[in-house]
């Protein structure tokens, strides 16, 4: 066993007698048998919270520090790694230069070795899987990632991975960020605001399907057909606050540096909360939809028009021909030479 793995079983080890002289000092406050049962469960958590990390016990594991974010991956991975790692890194960049805020941000992105790692990771998870190739995990401040090797799609990868790090952006920043702004941030600033999203969500929206963003705070909608709707709506509203409200929306990120209550600093930077917010951005969609349609409609009859000019042009040459014909079988031509009647 390397002095790396014997240094980390220490750690794991020494944090883990800590935890349980902790549970067993809360267990003597609390004598009865089920509080006791509690603590036990709670203990097993910390314990296997502790080791997910590192996968089975035995297996090494190399780090690389990038200021406050440490990527864990494994040694046969390290050619493939340290391609990809800046890739990451630029990408992480370009969304703060977006933003204007360059904040220290710490958390642990986990390249996993193999398949049946991630996937033992991701069934693991309790709560919202958005894609198959990473996953964030809010509690412990990680993104999980599946192995490079195993990805086709390298640029959807980057573009995953983004998303999954702006959500970690978030939760350093913040407090109780409502749902809908965590996911328009990932999808908008990743990027991911396709046109087929869009017209998704317009025709959720013409049916009457679309939640507003108060309805938005905490839950996804309960069919995950309609998540493409929620995610659209979610970038929409922040592309708006974005486009039409810049100053403010850099203002937002000054203001966590002493204020971590999201609802307080939305306050103090756009003079409003999240829930004024909703019913102005509904109003906003009516009014964008509008136009959308009238334009649309304008633009259909642009792109007939040429075609019924050339059908009205076809249709009076047809005419034209159909009454030079009539004419010429109804009016005979008059003979007034008189040599040709031989005077």
């Amino acid at each position: 066993m390397s002095p790396k793995v014997k240094k980390m079983i220490q750690k794991l080890s020494s944090g883990i007698m800590k935890g349980g002289l902790y549970l067993q000092r809360k267990v003597s406050f609390t004598g009865n048998r089920r509080s006791r049962e509690v603590w036990g469960v709670i203990l097993i958590l910390v314990i296997l919270s502790s080791i997910s990390l590192y996968g089975l016990s035995g297996e090494e594991w190399e780090q690389r520090r990038e200021e406050n974010l440490v990527f864990h991956y494994h040694p046969k991975d390290r050619q493939i790694i340290e391609q990809t790692i800046p890739r990451f890194l630029n990408d992480f960049t370009d969304f703060q230069r977006a933003i204007g805020f360059y904040p220290e941000i710490a958390g642990d992105l986990v390249i996993a070795p193999d398949r049946e790692y991630y996937q033992r990771v991701v069934s693991g998870f309790s709560g919202i899987v958005e894609f198959s190739e990473a996953v964030y995990f809010p509690g412990e401040r990680r993104i999980y990632i599946r192995n490079p090797r195993d990805i086709k799609d390298f640029s959807r990868l980057r573009q995953i991975v983004l998303h999954e790090y702006i959500h970690l952006f978030l939760d350093s920043l913040f407090y109780n960020v409502p749902l809908w702004f965590h996911e328009g941030m990932a999808v908008f600033f990743s990027a991911d605001l396709s046109f087929e999203r869009e017209l998704i969500y317009a025709k959720d929206y013409l049916l009457g399907n679309s939640l507003t963003l108060n309805e938005m705070k905490e839950r996804y909608p309960a069919g995950r057909i309609r998540w493409d709707s929620f995610y659209t709506k979610s970038a929409l509203a922040v592309k708006y606050l974005y486009s039409s409200k810049r100053e403010e929306f850099y203002s937002l990120w000054d203001y966590s540096k002493g204020e971590k209550e999201f609802t307080v600093a939305f306050f103090r930077a756009f003079n409003m909360t999240p829930t004024q917010f909703s019913p102005l951005f509904e109003d906003q969609l009516k009014r964008r939809f509008r136009i959308e349609m009238l334009l649309a409609f304008t633009g259909i009859v642009w792109g007939i028009l040429p075609f019924i000019l050339l059908l009205a042009w076809i249709r009076k040459k047809w005419r034209n021909r159909v009454i030079k014909k009539n004419w010429d079988e109804i009016v005979e031509p008059v003979d007034d030479d008189p040599l040709s009647r031989g005077e």
